[in-house]
């Protein structure tokens, strides 16, 4: 990604200006982080916050007045961003000290706030206790969509159990099984519709998933491979396992975020699609049917799942 140039400062640079006032240092990441470890001197104003330039503003109110600004570090966007949005804003003396607190930590240089002395990982591990981990009532969600030509359908299902074992720890691999309640599945876009009963029993039916006989679909978690470039925004695992639906049990793979909350339990969000005919639900495919006319439903049905535990 390539940024406009603004003058680059080292770490001596910052100090000389801050000791002599002649610039005001600006500290563009979160007023959390701020707490806990900032470069004496400096002030705050979070690039990420809507309110960026109204905070500026009142720290800086003069657009002449020179403006370093100080982030996380190199590889990290942050003052580069900040200074494009005063640009735009129309400040017109503004550097960037790149190194921001990774190189002052490095360096020894002292910082103030109420853990100056350490440095949090930019993006927290996954690194839950060794123990088993239960699913938490209320904070569940599977959300479903299907589609033809003309419509797509979306709705939920209910989880009626999900388990994760970690007592081997995550490096020695772990395990989970997650079972979901097939006759909850719901539409929500016809809400208030006559026509949301008659589909609900249409994909209850034996056309679809068959509930009356399989009122339970089953994924048991094999493998769990950590992603590569598995950042805090990108997939940090791939969930390898085999989905049992409809009486058909055969192998997935999707990519998920496995995330530590702040109160120590574990969030598990996925989403992906899955070819619905390899489990032997047939109903409005070409695959399998010709002259379907209105009757056509897509194959891939997409899957959005949230799970906490605890």
């Amino acid at each position: 990604m390539t940024t406009e140039n603004f003058p680059e400062l080292t770490l001596k640079d910052v100090r000389l200006a801050v000791e002599s006032g002649g610039a005001a240092l600006i500290d563009v990441l979160p007023p959390e982080h701020f707490e806990r470890r900032h470069i004496p001197g400096a002030l705050n104003a979070c690039v990420y916050q809507v309110v960026f330039l109204d905070e500026v503003a009142k720290l800086a109110p003069d657009k002449s007045m020179p403006i370093i600004l100080a982030g996380a570090g190199a590889g990290s966007m942050d003052v580069h961003t900040a200074a494009q949005k005063l640009r735009r804003a129309g400040y017109a003396n503004i550097s960037v000290f790149p190194g921001g607190i990774e190189e002052c930590a490095e360096a020894g240089y002292v910082l103030e706030g109420s853990a100056a002395r350490t440095l949090d990982q930019p993006f927290p591990a996954f690194a839950p206790e060794p123990r088993l981990y239960k699913l938490t009532s209320g904070d569940t969600a599977i959300l479903w969509t299907g589609r033809n030509h003309n419509i797509s359908h979306h709705g939920t299902l209910s989880v009626s159990k999900a388990e994760m074992d970690f007592t081997q720890g995550v490096r020695s691999g772990f395990k989970g099984i997650f079972e979901i309640d097939m006759t909850s599945i719901a539409d929500k876009n016809l809400e208030g519709d006559p026509l949301k009963d008659v589909l609900e029993a249409h994909l209850a039916s034996d056309d679809f998933f068959f509930v009356s006989l399989f009122p339970t679909a089953v994924f048991t978690l094999t493998e769990a491979t950590p992603a590569a470039e598995g950042t805090a925004t990108r997939p940090n695992y791939v969930m390898t396992g085999q989905l049992s639906l409809r009486g058909v049990g055969k192998t997935i793979f999707f990519p998920a975020h496995l995330r530590m909350l702040d109160d120590g339990k574990i969030g598990l969000h996925a989403n992906f699609d899955f070819d619905r005919t390899d489990w032997g639900v047939i109903y409005g495919s070409a695959r399998f049917f010709r002259h379907l006319g209105m009757h056509v439903v897509y194959d891939h049905i997409s899957v959005e799942i949230r799970l906490v535990l605890a």
